[in-house]
């Protein structure tokens, strides 16, 4: 079983509003997220910043447990999302999602799994960058995460360094998601434009 974390607690500077309430096909990025890692994932926790009946609200259609939580230390990146959600899990696995990957396919999820034995992660490399969300992890190495933000350190790649890691290839992840659009991340008013001339 496979607990989810939807990271929606950013700035969204470079889109100049919040992203995780943008609409697309009628429905916020957020929703669409949840109803698709939803059918893959058995509980998810969204880590948020704002009023909590804001995110909720978002989770109605969805039929698998949401739980939400707040930011510890607001704006203070994905590793602090992270830590922030790690009271609240109760599987092995964890599915580290981001607010800004709406047309995520619930397939990378199912996939990932089948990659993760013997390892701390499962980390696909799109386009020559490695992807550490939208990516899979062993939630007993997830603690990791907490002991170094404790100790002064903010980044999510040094946590990934101190993982054993099986990166997979982006021709692999094509087999379930051709277009690679789980890895597209939504984060300017240009990539929206994009976004909207392609699915309406």
């Amino acid at each position: 079983m496979i607990s989810c974390i939807v990271l929606a607690g950013g700035q969204s500077k470079r889109m100049g509003k919040d992203k995780a309430f943008l609409k697309i096909e009628d429905k916020t990025f957020l929703r669409k997220i949840l109803e698709s890692l939803s059918e893959k994932c058995d509980e998810i926790i969204i880590v948020g910043n704002k009023d909590k009946e804001l995110y909720l609200k978002e989770a109605q259609t969805v039929n698998k447990p949401i739980k939400f939580t707040s930011d510890i230390h607001p704006y203070q990146g994905p590793l602090n999302g992270i830590i922030s959600a790690l009271h609240l899990i109760n599987y092995e696995k964890t599915f580290i999602a981001t607010c800004d990957t709406p047309l995520i396919k619930p397939e990378v999820v199912e996939f990932l799994q089948r990659e993760i034995d013997g390892f701390d992660a499962v980390i696909p490399v799109v386009r020559n960058k490695f992807q550490p969300l939208n990516a899979l992890y062993s939630t007993e190495r997830l603690e990791k995460a907490k002991h170094l933000f404790h100790k002064g350190e903010r980044s999510l790649f040094s946590f990934i360094k101190s993982l054993n890691v099986k990166f997979i290839d982006q021709n692999k992840i094509k087999k379930v998601d051709p277009h690679l659009y789980s890895y597209w991340s939504i984060n300017t008013p240009e990539d929206y434009q994009k976004l909207l001339s392609i699915v309406q």
